[in-house]
């Protein structure tokens, strides 16, 4: 049980680093531009860098704590999701050397997610991978009997962009269309576990498309 949880805790951590990183960056951009448009704007009247405000008053300002801080929740997300794609790819090194196989660590399908699928089209043989628990399983490649890109449709109602008349005065109101949306796209796998019949992995919709293509390339290229 306590791996499990182990496996869940790392599981969310790993999928909330990534747009956390992707946020914090952009917001450490942000806080940059400010503090340097800031400077520039204030410049002194001949081209000093020591005009009103001074440099060292931004630099002790608000907007350089805000900096400081989305800088420091950058370099922890990223370190953290440095540290697991050395981890998964160590484990598969030692796979590969222990088993004699070739499976291919630039690829790992469901990472960053602790728990991945590795292949081998050399050998025609899967690697259900535990990082968490630094344990793997082997399967011929007759364990996957298929796959395909799942989505969720969402459906709104947005403005688009025209208007209706309501009454005789002319009084109008914008006018709405009911739009359908795809989200929440996966790769789903299906396999000859009686056990675990299908697997999900959630990514992005170019992820999933190109995942589709290797998939068809090591399985059928």
């Amino acid at each position: 049980m306590a791996s499990v949880w182990k496996s869940a805790g790392m599981g969310a951590a790993a999928g909330l680093a990534v747009p956390v990183a992707g946020i914090a960056g952009l917001m450490a951009a942000v806080f940059v531009l400010i503090i340097v448009q800031a400077g520039l704007s204030n410049m002194g009247p001949a081209g000093s860098l020591w005009g009103r405000p001074s440099w060292w008053a931004l630099m002790t300002s608000e907007w350089a704590l805000y900096l400081l801080i989305s800088l420091a929740i950058f370099t922890l997300s990223f370190r953290f999701l440095a540290r697991l794609q050395a981890r998964c790819q160590a484990l598969v090194a030692r796979i590969n050397a222990q088993q004699g196989l070739s499976f291919d660590a630039g690829h790992l399908l469901g990472y960053p997610a602790p728990t991945f699928l590795v292949f081998d089209s050399r050998n025609r043989k899967i690697a259900a991978c535990d990082v968490v628990n630094d344990a793997y399983k082997l399967h011929d490649f007759s364990w996957l009997l298929g796959w395909q890109m799942t989505w969720r449709e969402v459906e709104s109602m947005e403005m688009n962009g025209g208007s209706r008349q309501v009454n005789a005065s002319g009084m109008s109101v914008p006018t709405f269309e009911r739009t359908v949306r795809a989200k929440d796209f996966a790769i789903e796998l299906q396999t000859a576990d009686p056990q675990r019949p299908v697997l999900s992995f959630p990514m992005s919709r170019r992820a999933a498309e190109t995942w589709c293509a290797r998939l068809n390339a090591i399985f059928n290229g």
